[in-house]
């Protein structure tokens, strides 16, 4: 009886050690291209997010909270805006998106770049019904959301069914105005 647990014991480790080395092995081939296509895809988002820079350079972030990461756009020597990294936390988790703003503090649009959100309502926030609201939108306050129309340039109207997702983009989007406001609002004055 020993010498079959034994014999059983040891096609299992065999088993765990073959699947293992299998995983490792597709992990190390699939690493390479996820990474690239992660890549290409924030370039795509600062790109959409900021028209008219044609190229991007990283700046420190201060404090950021919420902003993973700040790339000042540029178009030649001039400033065209500012990108930034945004990690709100949705209903389903934390959601990564870059939101684009323009030298003169204008909010050119918002992409959602990773979401654990609700397929069918938190994951409409990448959808222009939704992130078409804040595609050029500049106002002296605070943008909130709302769950009726909009009635004006402040209001973000919600997505029917996910309040805390859009709470969450629409406050992001406000953080993101807020630093830009605090550190380079007065570039923009030049």
């Amino acid at each position: 009886m020993s010498n079959k647990i034994a014999r059983l014991g040891i096609i299992l480790f065999g088993i765990t050690a073959v699947t293992g080395l299998l995983l490792g092995i597709v992990q190390h081939i699939t690493s390479g291209p996820i990474a690239e296509q992660r890549r290409r895809q924030k370039e795509d988002a600062l790109e959409a997010t900021l028209p008219g820079a044609r190229s991007f350079k990283e700046v420190a972030v201060e404090n950021g909270g919420i902003i993973s990461e700040i790339y000042q756009g540029l178009d030649g020597e001039k400033t065209a805006g500012y990108c930034f990294t945004l990690k709100p936390k949705g209903f389903g988790g934390v959601l990564t998106m870059v939101c684009g703003i323009s030298s003169e503090g204008r909010v050119m649009d918002i992409s959602i770049l990773e979401s654990g959100e609700t397929p069918g309502l938190g994951q409409r926030a990448s959808e222009p019904a939704f992130a078409g609201q804040f595609h050029e939108r500049l106002t002296d306050g605070a943008l909130k959301v709302v769950k009726t129309p909009a009635q004006d340039d402040s209001q973000i109207q919600a997505i029917s069914g996910a309040t805390i997702t859009s709470n969450a983009v629409t406050g992001a989007v406000n953080t993101a105005r807020d630093y830009w406001k605090a550190h380079f609002k007065s570039e923009g004055a030049k």
